[in-house]
Parts: structure tokens; C-alpha cells; sequence
């Protein structure tokens, strides 16, 4: 019986933290948790979906969820906050009867309390005071965004208005966006709007009010209605029936606009930039040399059209599996330019009246300051496309001719490549299972940023996972989401980086460790003794070659007879661009280019090359395929690391003992016809 009295303080004391609730009393809070079922949801599934209807809401007990809505044009789910215990979900949509206005999804594993529209409406009606929870968050709500944008209040009811300003819009744009003009100074138009988030709405003034201010201030919904069916029609001499035939006009207008809406595909980057360019009024001279304020920047950034461009931007990179997006301001024009396969292409050229909302626009989503361009910024933007979480990690610095932004995409819900399918030769394929299969000690993966060096830690952590072991990643930053797994991201501004997190790690019982860079002496060593205690260690290095990791180790100041004891392996790798398999062809290639790989004119292999075709885009590539070299320690080659050998004497060892090198394995794709000679040569520093 006590234990059951002790659940239901609990319980009280848990409801009492819920704001909706805070005016109850505890006998009310007891009738209220008696009407609560607890359910519970498993990492991203979602809870509530944006359009649905509301039946029911939700106080989250436990876990973390993410809210998110969705672009309508490009299909992009934003993500607009995080919520956590003691928040509430789907209050309003009880209380309106309008569907979902969001998606809320879970991001770790959850536990809710539901209560029913049913079960909340007597709520309501036995215990008035639960409105003045409703009102508190409403207010909360209201008041926050009138923080963030810094506009005002305004009663509709408490002035009079000219029926001239009032007129400026038609009442259908008015009824469609909710908002009314309410004054008009000079070239300043304010604007009470319901909702001053609306971006398509401030769009749509400007293009009745040409080179308008648009300053908004906030009215209520029920203001808004009543304004409208009542001190509206007699400013205007609308008569009753007049009204009713516009209302109705307006609903099926409305209804024609969702269903075009629902067929439209997404639009070119070039319609949309004579959509912007349109409405937008031509400069002097002097007045572009003026430095716009932050209010302008913000406003500009928030036109419907500079939206739709920048998400289209985001949405055609994904799309064509870029992975950087760069956007570069030109003295006469943007290039926006794509990295495919590792190679940029110009995507694009904008119009440079176009270079300040786009970079504003791109800043607001990944919460950096828009007025300040004199300083490199660093940001993230996060998306859910296509059941797909993508995070970009967003870059600005002060360029000659304007802020240049480049943003990595991190497609962290991006399919594994398995290793024997990222590794096509089968001999390197069973080395590196062996070398991630052994209980304790070392492995590093070499090579140039951009190499692959993180898909090939991720596939191998990816092949080794499972519940009866505990793998730990130290990351910078997080590229990819795998269950099971407690993965960190460093962050430098607090002092959390690869030494702190690998030193926590190692009092938190793990098996697996992956450190995301080995950049300094005490990350070099903290990861050493790791491996050296028991530990199964993944970490990455920047070196030309397999062997010259042992070189910038002892750089790095760990001993050389630590080295050989840790040490497992090392993978060296680079990836080069596939040859397209629809349009390649034979090709030959010069005796001295032979030479390099130890090749005649009698005895060398076929040679391919991609001629173009529409499935590469005329480029004879596509795809990537990766180039390795592995390097296993034996008992020769731990001898001489200890003695402190030199890298030459290292090489000559591996290859005695069966190495494959960068350029020996580049020739086996070579002769297979999966790359080029031309490729081949771009990405190794061929020597012998």
C-alpha cells in the first residue's frame, strides 16, 4: 500500500512541474494522473505528425524529443527545438481542433504520458483553473517571439485607423496571412499580423506595397476575426453580403492554391532568382555602398523566394550526393559550386543583389550573428529529408567581395558501406577483419582529409557492434548515427576535446574506443595506454603512407618500444573517382607513364577511360572507389619499430612481409577498369 501512496506523490510532484497544470491542487492533480496512460517509444519514432489530427497530448516523463516542420516546396523537415521532462506536446491542437502543426519525433528512447481530447475537455470543464496554465504558456509563447523578433504588442481595438492605410492590401491577401495594416509613414508600412513568422506573408505585402518597410506587431487571433467581421467591413463600406460572397471566393482560391502547391516540383535555382530579382527594387550606387542593418538583412532574409532558393540549394546538393556546398561572392555575381566524387562543379552563377539575403538567410538557420561579417563564423544546420536526419556544418569567412560559406553535409542516417564492399580486394578485406577482431591494442587509419579515412572507422565499428560490448567515440563531429554506440562530440569553446573525452572514457568500462583525431602528444598518449591496458583503440592520422605513421608518432613524443607494443595495424587509404561502367572505354597510355608503374609497352595491363555520357553527367566518372594499403605488425616489424628503425626500413619489412601498397593496390583497380590512370595520379605521389 505504501508503495502505491509513494507512486502517486511521485506522480503529483512530476504533474505539479508541468506548467498546463501548475494552478491544480494535489486532490485534482491525483483525478488527473489517474486519467494518464504511459507509453513508451524507441529512438526516432514519431509521436506526433504534423497535419494530423489532434487526439490526444503528451507530457514527455522521460528521454528527449525533436519538433520539426516542413518545407512544403522542397519536402525539408526543419528542426525548430528539442524538448525534454516535464514538457508538453499537443496541447493546442486539443484546444483549437486544428490539426498538427509539427512533427515531434523521438531522438533518444521515451516515455510519455497521453491523455485523451475526451479525458482533457472534462479536464477543462471540471477545473477552469487548468485555462490559466494554458494562458501562462500561451503568454510564454507570445512573449518569446516578441523577444526574438522585437516587435510590439497591439489591441486592434484601441485606436483608429485610416480606412486608406487599412485598404492598402486587398481583404483577400488579409483574410489569407491574417494581418491588416494599421499605419503608413513615408515608406513604412506596420503591420499587425497574428502570426509575425509568417515569411510568406511579409512576401506578398511587398509585392502590393512596392519598397515597403514592413515593421510588424503582433494582435491576437480573436482581435484578428473580430477586426475583421466587424470594424473592417464598415472601414471599407463592405456591405453583409458582400463579405459572405468574398469569404467563400477566398476558400476556394485557397483550396486551388493547396492543390497546385501539392503538384508543383521543386523550382530551378533559375526561376527562383527572377522571382527574387523581380521584386526587388534597383539600387543607386551610393545606396548599395550603405552597410544594411541587421533588421534589413534579417528582413530581406525571410522573403519567401530567398527561403525557397536557399532550401532548394540544400535539398539539389543532397540530391546529386555532393559533399560541400560552396557559395562564393564574385565581384559581378554568387557562384554556388558542389564537391561531387570530390571534385567541385559550378552548379550555378546568382545574381549578386542575391549574395546578402542568401548568406543572411543561411546564417539565420545555423544561428549565427547576421550583422557581424567582418569574422569568420562557424555553425550547423539540421534537416530531416527523406526519412534522412543531414546536418551541415557551416562555415563563413569575410571574403573581397563578400562573405564566402561553405557547409560540409553530413548525412548521419546515410546507409554503411560493408568492407567488402568499400574494399574490393579480398586478401585486404580478411586482413583488416582480423586486425578489428583482436581484443586489445591499436589501430590507425592514414591519409588526407576528404581521403574516406571515417567511413572505413565507421564500417569496421559498424561490422564488430553488438549489446555484449561497449563501444566509446570520441568524435569532431558526429558523421554518422549508429545505435548502440555512446558517441561525443568535442567541444573546444569548453575545454571538451579528444584528450578529455578519451581520459572519461577510460572510467566508464569500455571495450571499444574511437578517437576521432589523433592531433596532439597527450591524445597520442592517452590512446596509447589505452590500447596497452586492454582497450580495442581507433584512431585517425594525417600521413602520406602507411609506414610514415610510426614516423609521426615519435613526432608526437611517444616512445618507439610503446609504439610496437600497441600497435596492431595501420590502414593507409585515398579514394579515387570510378570510371563510369556505361560509357568507358580502352584507352592507351605513354611509355613514360608506364614506367611509373613498372609497366612496358609489351606487357602492361588494358587501361579505361570514361568518354561521358547522361547517367555521369559527360563526365566519365562516377562514384568513388577507395585505394588502400595495410600495414600488420608481426614480431620483424615490432623489433624494428622499438629499435627505432627509419621509415625505409619499415617499408622494406611490411613488404616482406606481404604488403600491398597505395600504388600496387591502385593498379589492381586499374587493370580491373573501376579508375583511371589520370586519377591515379592525382591522388598518389608516385615513386619506384
Amino acid at each position: 500500500m505504501s508503495t502505491v501512496v509513494n507512486e502517486i506523490d511521485q506522480l503529483i510532484l512530476f504533474l505539479k512541474k508541468v506548467k498546463l497544470f501548475a494552478e491544480l491542487g494535489a486532490d485534482s492533480l491525483a483525478k488527473l494522473g489517474s486519467c494518464l496512460k504511459t507509453s513508451e517509444f524507441p529512438p526516432a519514432e514519431v509521436i506526433v505528425r504534423e497535419g494530423a489530427p489532434g487526439v490526444s497530448m503528451y507530457i514527455i516523463k522521460s528521454g528527449l524529443v525533436e519538433v520539426r516542420k516542413k518545407d512544403p516546396v522542397t519536402g525539408i523537415d526543419f528542426l525548430v527545438t528539442n524538448l525534454s521532462e516535464g514538457a508538453a506536446v499537443g496541447e493546442m491542437s486539443l484546444l483549437t481542433g486544428k490539426p498538427r502543426s509539427a512533427t515531434v519525433s523521438t531522438v533518444t528512447h521515451t516515455v510519455v504520458f497521453t491523455l485523451t481530447r475526451a479525458d482533457f475537455r472534462n479536464l477543462l470543464t471540471q477545473h477552469p483553473e487548468i485555462s490559466l496554465g494554458l494562458a501562462r504558456i500561451m503568454a510564454e509563447r507570445l512573449e518569446d517571439r516578441t523577444k526574438q523578433v522585437g516587435i510590439e504588442f497591439v489591441n486592434l481595438f484601441r485606436g483608429k485607423f485610416d480606412p486608406r492605410v487599412v485598404g492598402l492590401l486587398p481583404q483577400q491577401l488579409c483574410l489569407l496571412h491574417k494581418v491588416v495594416p494599421i499605419a503608413h509613414v513615408n515608406n513604412s508600412v506596420t503591420l499587425a499580423m497574428v502570426n509575425p513568422s509568417n515569411l510568406v506573408a511579409f512576401d506578398d505585402v511587398r509585392r502590393y506595397i512596392k519598397g515597403a518597410i514592413v515593421e510588424p506587431q503582433i494582435c491576437t487571433d480573436d482581435d484578428f476575426r473580430k477586426f475583421m467581421d466587424s470594424v473592417y467591413p464598415e472601414l471599407m463600406g463592405l456591405t453583409h453580403e458582400k463579405r459572405n460572397f468574398d469569404k467563400k471566393k477566398e476558400d476556394e482560391r485557397r483550396k486551388e492554391e493547396r492543390r497546385k502547391a501539392h503538384e508543383t516540383p521543386m523550382q530551378s535555382l533559375e526561376d527562383l532568382q527572377a522571382e527574387i530579382l523581380s521584386g526587388m527594387e534597383v539600387q543607386s550606387e551610393e545606396e548599395e555602398k550603405d552597410r544594411p542593418s541587421a533588421t534589413d538583412l534579417t528582413s530581406a532574409a525571410e522573403d519567401a523566394p530567398i527561403i525557397r532558393l536557399a532550401n532548394n540549394i540544400l535539398a539539389l546538393a543532397i540530391k546529386k550526393g555532393a559533399s560541400d556546398i560552396h557559395v562564393e561572392p564574385q565581384e559581378k555575381g554568387v557562384v554556388v559550386r558542389l564537391r561531387i566524387d570530390g571534385v567541385l562543379y559550378i552548379e550555378n552563377v546568382l545574381s549578386k543583389k542575391i549574395q546578402l539575403p542568401l548568406a543572411s538567410r543561411y546564417k539565420i538557420l545555423s544561428r549565427l550573428d547576421i550583422a557581424e561579417r567582418r569574422l569568420p563564423q562557424d555553425g550547423r544546420i539540421s534537416i530531416k529529408f527523406e526519412d534522412r536526419i543531414i546536418d551541415f556544418r557551416v562555415s563563413t569567412v569575410p571574403a573581397k567581395f563578400g562573405e564566402k560559406i561553405v557547409m560540409r553535409i553530413l548525412d548521419k542516417g546515410g546507409a554503411l558501406i560493408p568492407l567488402d564492399k568499400s574494399i574490393i580486394h579480398p586478401p585486404t578485406v580478411e586482413k583488416l577483419r582480423w586486425m578489428i577482431n583482436q581484443p586489445y591494442g591499436i589501430i590507425y587509419v592514414t591519409g588526407p582529409t576528404g581521403s574516406g579515412k571515417t567511413t572505413t572507422l565507421y564500417s569496421s565499428l559498424n561490422e564488430i557492434n553488438s549489446p555484449e560490448i561497449n563501444i566509446s567515440t570520441a568524435e569532431d563531429p558526429i558523421e554518422y548515427d549508429l545505435a548502440g554506440l555512446c558517441q561525443v562530440q568535442t567541444h573546444a569553446d569548453i575545454g571538451l576535446d579528444f584528450a578529455r573525452i578519451l581520459r572519461a572514457f577510460l572510467r566508464q568500462d569500455p571495450d571499444v574506443i574511437l578517437v576521432g583525431e589523433t592531433r596532439d602528444t597527450e591524445t597520442a598518449k592517452i590512446a596509447v595506454e589505452a590500447a596497452l591496458t586492454g582497450h580495442l583503440v581507433f584512431t585517425t592520422l594525417h600521413t602520406n603512407d602507411a609506414p610514415s605513421a610510426f614516423t609521426r608518432l615519435q613526432e608526437m613524443g611517444v616512445e618507439p618500444f610503446l609504439m610496437a607494443n600497441s600497435t596492431i595495424g595501420i590502414v593507409a587509404q585515398r579514394l579515387a573517382r570510378r570510371l563510369c561502367q556505361h560509357c568507358k572505354v580502352q584507352t592507351t597510355v605513354d611509355e613514360v607513364t608506364l614506367g611509373y608503374f613498372g609497366y612496358t609497352p609489351e606487357n602492361a595491363p588494358p587501361f579505361y577511360k570514361g568518354e561521358g555520357c547522361e547517367l555521369c553527367n559527360h563526365t566519365g566518372k562516377k562514384g568513388r572507389v577507395g585505394i588502400f594499403e595495410l600495414l600488420v605488425m608481426n614480431d620483424d616489424l615490432k623489433r624494428a619499430v622499438a629499435s627505432g628503425a627509419k621509415v625505409d626500413e619499415i617499408r622494406d619489412l611490411a613488404r616482406d612481409s606481404g604488403l600491398k601498397s597505395l600504388k600496387e593496390y591502385a593498379m589492381v583497380l586499374m587493370a580491373e577498369g573501376l579508375t583511371s590512370v589520370d586519377e591515379v595520379l592525382s591522388n598518389l605521389v608516385v615513386s619506384d
